[in-house]
């Protein structure tokens, strides 16, 4: 399994960039700053057989749920939190973005939610 923020062929960018101090530089590979190339996920899956799915859609598939709790729930504080937590995991905008590959080798994966 392979989970990234990579583009797919919708979105197709130059891959090679640089980060320097958290920020996005040119790319210069003279020690500088980090070096980093963006990867097509969907470049990815074509070549390996693996499947593509945003974030989003493998938590939701294993149980992730941002449902807000009652608020006559006696563990109320620790339910809000854990909603809070999954809605971040989930946003589309944010961590739920990020895509993940799986590829299986020898396994059945019919117990899979997805």
């Amino acid at each position: 399994m392979a989970i990234d923020y990579g583009h797919s062929r919708a979105d197709r960018r130059a891959t090679l960039t640089g980060y320097r101090s958290g920020r996005q530089v040119p790319p210069v590979p003279d020690g500088s700053c980090d070096l980093t190339a963006h990867v097509a996920l969907d470049a990815c899956a074509a070549a390996t057989g693996a499947l593509l799915l945003p974030q989003r859609a493998a938590l939701t598939a294993l149980g992730v749920s941002a449902a807000l709790p009652a608020p006559t729930d006696p563990a109320y504080a620790l339910a809000l939190q854990r909603a809070s937590q999954a809605r971040e995991l989930l946003d589309p905008d944010g961590l739920g973005g990020f895509g993940w590959l799986v590829q299986t080798v020898g396994l059945d994966v019919g117990w899979m939610p997805w």
